[in-house]
Order: C-alpha cells, then sequence, then structure tokens
C-alpha cells in the first residue's frame, strides 16, 4: 500500500505571516523616511555652499584655532557630535547631522532633532529644508522646559570677585534668559563652571591651570545664583542687558538645551566660564564673531568689555550684595550704635531697649535695620538654625515697626565704578631710573590681571593677582639685558576688618627676584612669599594692613641652597583722588638657615590715572641690606589692554 501525502488548508493569517517573515528578513527596513535622493540633494547643497564654512555652523559646534593654527572644537565630549571626527572636521558633522534629522525615531525626548535644536533650525533655514519630509519629533521634556522659561530677552551678569576667594577673585559671568515675566529673580539662568572637590589650594591651582577639571553648563532659577553671590559670598551684581531680539534668545535657550551633560575641559586663564559663555551669544547672533577676538587669557571682565565694545548691551543695571547693604549702614552709625546692632543680631541685647536709647528716631531705625540684615546674614549662612532665625527677626521686627519707615534715600548704595571701564587685564610698560645711583631702563610685561597700585576703577581695591610678571633691565650698571624679576604667581588678598566682618588678610607669591645678598652683590634667586594678617579701613577710606610672613629663598649663594625667615609688612593704600592713587609698603625679613641676612625694604608708589588704559607711576624704594644702603626711583608708563 503506497501512502498519499496527507494535505491541509492553510489559514490566510499564516499567508500573511510568512510574507511577512520573508520581507523581514530579505528585504532592508529603509533608514530613512523621506523620499529616496532628498537627503543626498541636501548634502550636496551643503557642499557646494560650503556651508561647514559659516560662522553660524562653527558657533554651534564651538570650533575655535588652537596656538598652532588649526581649528577643531572646544568640546571633547563624544555625546556632542554625530559624527566620529566632528571635532575636527565640521563638514563631516554637517552631512552626519543632517542625515541623522531624517531618521525615523517614534521615542519620546529621542530624536535628533530634540537633541540638537539649534542645529535642527539653522539648518532647516539654511537649506529650506521642507519639514512635510521630515519625521514629526517628540520632544515632551524640552516643551516643558521651554514654556517654563519662555525665552524673550538675554542678560550677561557679572558677580564681581570674591576677594577672600583665589578661584573667584577675577570674577565670574553667567547668562540669564528672561521671559514674559517682570521679576527677574523667577527667570532661569545658565551657569558653566567647573566640576571640582579639591580642599588643596596647590592641587585646585595646578588642575585649575593645566585642565584637569571638567566643566559643565547648567541651568536653573536665577534665585539660586543671587542668594549664592549677592546674599552669601557678598558680591555685588552687575547685569548687561544685551540686545537680543525673541527669536534670537530661543535660538540661545536651544544652544543652551545641546550642552546639558555635556563635558569639555575648564582652563581657569581662557577656556572658562566667561570664553565658553560666548558661544552661546555667537549661537544667537553667529556674525558677532566674540570668540575669535578673544586674547590668549580670557577673563570675566574682558567678556564684558568684548560685549560693550561690540554694541549689544542696551542697559546696565547693579545689584548691590546683602553685605553691601550692611556695610552702608554700618558707615551710617557710630561705634556705639555698630556695637548695639551687633549684639543685638547675637542676642545679647535686647531690641526693646533701644527705644530707651539716648538717640533720635533715624538712628535707632539704623541700628535695628542694621541688625535685622545681619540677622538675615547669619541665616543664609546657616549660622542659625530656623527657628532660632524666625524667633529672633520676629522680635527685632516687632520693635521696628513701632518706629515707622526709613527716609527713602537713607539707604540708597551709590553705584561704583562698572566692570567694563576698568582698565584691560594685559599690561606692558616702559620705565626708566635710578638704582644705586646707576641709570637703566626697564621692559614690564604682565600678562594677567591687576596690582594693588594699578587704578582700581572697576576693580576690588585691595586685591591683586598678577601671573607671569615679568621685568627686564638694561643698565644699571651693567651693558647687557637681564632679567630683575619674573613672578609666576603674586597673589595678595587684602580685606578690611569691621564690627561685623572680620576676613582674614592673606598674599602668596612665588618665582624669581634680583636680590642683593648679604655679599653685598645682586643674584637673581628664587623665592616663596607668603603670609597672613589683619586690614582696616583707614580715615581716608582707603586701606592699612600688617601681616605676618615667611620668605624663603633658594639659589646657589646660600649654604644648602636654600635660606629661610620670617618678616612682616605694613602698609596703607589711599585713594587720595579720584585718579590718584598711593601705596606704601614697609619689610622686614630676618634669615638665619642658610644665609646670614636682615633686609629691611620701604616702598613707595603713586599712580596717576591719564586713561582709562593708561597711567604714570612715580615708584621709590629703599633697601636696607645687612650694611648696605640701596636705593631706586623710577618713572613708569603704564598700557593696559
Amino acid at each position: 500500500m503506497r501512502l498519499l501525502p496527507i494535505t491541509k488548508a492553510v489559514p490566510p493569517s499564516a499567508l500573511w505571516y510568512g510574507v511577512l517573515l520573508f520581507a523581514l528578513i530579505f528585504i532592508p527596513a529603509p533608514a530613512l523616511s523621506q523620499e529616496p535622493g532628498y537627503v543626498e540633494k541636501l548634502v550636496h547643497e551643503a557642499k557646494k555652499r560650503k556651508l561647514h564654512e559659516e560662522r553660524g555652523w562653527k558657533a554651534l559646534l564651538h570650533y575655535g584655532k588652537n596656538f598652532s593654527g588649526t581649528e577643531k572644537s572646544k568640546i571633547d565630549d563624544v555625546k556632542f557630535f554625530t559624527s566620529p571626527d566632528g571635532r575636527i572636521n565640521p563638514e563631516a558633522e554637517l552631512e552626519s547631522t543632517l542625515k541623522s534629522f531624517f531618521a525615523a525615531e517614534t521615542r519620546d525626548n529621542l530624536s535628533s532633532a530634540c537633541r540638537f535644536p539649534a542645529r535642527y533650525a539653522w539648518l532647516v533655514e539654511q537649506l529650506q529644508i521642507d519639514v512635510s519630509q521630515l519625521p514629526t519629533p517628540v520632544c515632551s521634556e524640552r516643551d516643558r522646559v521651554y514654556e517654563a522659561i519662555d525665552p524673550k530677552s538675554a542678560v550677561l551678569v557679572f558677580p564681581v570677585g570674591h576677594i577672600n576667594s583665589p578661584a573667584s577673585m577675577f570674577g565670574h559671568t553667567l547668562i540669564r534668559i528672561d521671559g514674559s515675566s517682570k521679576s527677574s529673580l523667577i527667570s532661569y539662568a545658565v551657569n558653566y563652571s567647573a566640576e571640582n572637590t579639591d580642599s588643596n589650594g596647590i592641587a585646585y591651582a595646578w588642575k585649575g591651570l593645566t585642565g584637569m577639571y571638567k566643566g559643565f553648563y547648567s541651568l536653573m532659577p536665577y534665585y539660586d545664583k543671587v542668594r549664592e553671590y549677592n546674599n552669601l559670598e557678598h558680591r555685588d551684581m552687575w547685569e548687561y542687558r544685551l540686545k537680543l531680539t525673541a527669536p534670537e534668545a530661543r535660538r540661545m535657550l536651544d544652544h543652551i538645551w545641546e550642552l546639558q551633560h555635556i563635558e569639555s575641559s575648564y582652563y581657569f586663564l581662557d577656556e572658562n566660564c566667561s570664553y565658553n559663555l560666548m558661544f552661546l551669544i555667537e549661537a544667537a547672533r553667529p556674525e558677532l564673531h566674540l570668540t575669535d577676538k578673544t586674547g590668549m587669557f580670557v577673563l570675566p571682565s574682558d567678556t564684558v568689555r568684548l560685549v560693550m565694545d561690540n554694541g549689544i548691551v542696551e542697559e546696565v543695571t547693579y545689584r548691590p550684595s546683602q553685605g553691601t547693604k550692611i556695610r552702608k549702614i554700618l558707615g551710617l552709625l557710630d561705634q556705639n550704635g555698630q556695637n548695639i546692632a551687633h549684639d543685638i543680631s547675637f542676642e545679647t541685647y535686647d531690641p526693646a531697649l533701644v527705644k530707651q536709647l539716648p538717640a533720635t528716631t533715624v538712628e535707632k531705625i539704623k541700628i535695628l535695620d542694621l541688625a535685622t540684615g545681619f540677622v538675615q546674614f547669619r541665616y543664609g549662612r546657616k549660622e542659625l538654625e530656623k527657628d532660632a532665625y524666625s524667633r529672633l527677626y520676629l522680635k527685632i521686627l516687632r520693635e521696628r515697626s513701632t518706629l515707622g519707615a526709613a527716609p527713602e534715600e537713607l539707604y540708597r548704595v551709590a553705584e561704583p565704578a562698572r566692570p567694563d571701564t576698568g582698565h584691560g587685564s594685559t599690561k606692558i610698560a616702559v620705565a626708566s631710573g635710578v638704582r644705586h645711583g646707576e641709570l637703566f631702563g626697564e621692559l614690564n610685561i604682565r600678562p594677567e590681571f591687576h596690582a594693588l597700585l594699578d587704578p582700581d576703577q572697576g576693580y576690588l581695591p585691595g586685591a591683586q593677582i598678577k601671573f607671569l610678571d615679568t621685568a627686564l633691565r638694561y643698565g644699571g650698571g651693567t651693558e647687557s639685558v637681564y632679567i630683575n624679576s619674573l613672578h609666576v604667581i603674586n597673589i595678595v588678598s587684602i580685606s578690611p576688618r569691621d564690627t561685623f566682618f572680620k576676613p582674614l588678610s592673606w598674599k602668596v607669591n612665588t618665582g624669581f627676584d634680583r636680590e642683593t645678598l648679604s655679599d653685598a652683590r645682586e643674584h637673581l634667586i628664587y623665592r616663596l612669599n607668603t603670609g597672613g594678617g589683619f586690614a582696616y579701613t583707614s580715615p581716608l577710606g582707603g586701606i592699612w594692613y600688617a601681616l605676618g610672613e615667611l620668605d624663603i629663598n633658594a639659589g646657589p649663594e646660600f649654604r644648602a641652597g636654600i635660606t629661610a625667615g620670617p618678616g612682616i609688612s605694613i602698609g596703607a593704600a589711599e585713594q587720595l583722588s579720584k585718579h590718584t592713587k598711593c601705596l606704601l609698603n614697609i619689610s622686614g625679613y630676618w634669615y638665619g638657615l642658610g644665609d646670614d641676612r636682615t633686609a629691611i625694604k620701604a616702598y613707595l608708589g603713586l599712580n596717576r590715572q591719564i586713561s582709562q588704559h593708561n597711567s604714570l607711576s612715580l615708584e621709590a624704594s629703599h633697601e636696607a641690606v645687612s650694611s648696605r644702603q640701596i636705593s631706586e626711583i623710577a618713572l613708569r608708563w603704564n598700557h593696559y589692554y
């Protein structure tokens, strides 16, 4: 018997499954959603017009020249690029980005258009892309954030330097995005800063100078930054409203969105908070070319002057810090009134007793207002728990409410000189003088930033930061050019103390100096000088200070190659008139280790500001080194840029 094959009808659904399986296996799915050839047409057009060379595109990629003159992106995070060569090849990145916009992606927030909205908008505008051929992106997270921010305009914000923090003495910049609200405090701010957990000052400086920290952009409510800078760190804030339209502010926000979670190397002196924020302004208006106009070093004050010089600032607003307001009231009271306000804020004096003082109503108002402000400051610094703060604050307010309103002009803070009106941070100076009866000429080059004798306009009084400050001399008994000094870094922070605020003053200086030693001859030695002490406001409104110091010298002239000695310096910095400044310093050092030398030095400098970026200084000094007396006087022309 022959067995016949058993046949069975196949259901229609099984046939369709088979066809679908065959299609999935053997027919490649299209990677792009548009009609074939459209992307290639756009890529061809972009290459033909060389769009990758446009500043608008390079600004979005943060392209800039390095020391060798070649261009590449300042961002080294691979997540910022769609092409493996995107950091060094803007053309490859443009083609890759363009193609990514046509890739079908239905998941929320994951499409390339959601990830790179500034690039998307720029390429659509430049190539007149038919958006109906593009997948419709779903970007709920971005839309939610944009709705909250509602970008209409932008403000460059400059918190001035924090004199007791080396990293903050330069100042800082951030950008505020304003919406429809009249209150700027509910706006959002974008900040670029280094991620830093180091507490060691030397490690902090080394890593910051060599780019070992990673910098990140962050978006946060503006009131958080006001609280941080204005209220807690005593830093006045300047707000430079930019002449940007609402569409330009939107383009800036689009680029900010692209930079979220993106890291780049942070350098304190160039690729820092100020330099990287310039790319955001360029994203809004590429034709400004702001990053191309920066120098070798970029400081916050430099970028503020840069935006002013490019005519894109329409309004400047001064926001005094809480510390400035407290000091304003402090200056309106005598010492007894200051002491009472201080004791009230520390609960050692009952505010109810103020009404019994033999003083005018206005004086009593000042005392209670000063105590109120300082209690708020202490709470902000977490020196008071919330319950203790509320109890004390309300107790003072009850007494204050019985005295009526203060005169409107009483606490008005006079607006100081704006940061952009200060001298440039790079200085070149030429001098001619006499030392020990011999004529000399000197060329002084200082790449950064500000010295105690420089005009204070736009800078923090009492603050000095100098990098690579180099003085070359000719003459003075020799017929050749020689190094008179080369200070790698020289920082001085002289901060006056008062009844409420008691900061320490300090200094650190390292580099090379030509010094007269115990053999009565001059030698170029290495020096590390540091110290700390106290400073107070002088009767003329300047600063008097006294510092205890340690001076370490190294060189073949010393026994064992090194010597060290304690020292002390006292001085005064006075603003004699609007354009004339005086600096006096007397120091003494006693060396016993590796050398037998006593050195006492007196210095007097006068600086007369001629214009914003030029000044003349007359400097005289006298040294008594062991048994030798040496005098020097020099006239110096200083040009800042």
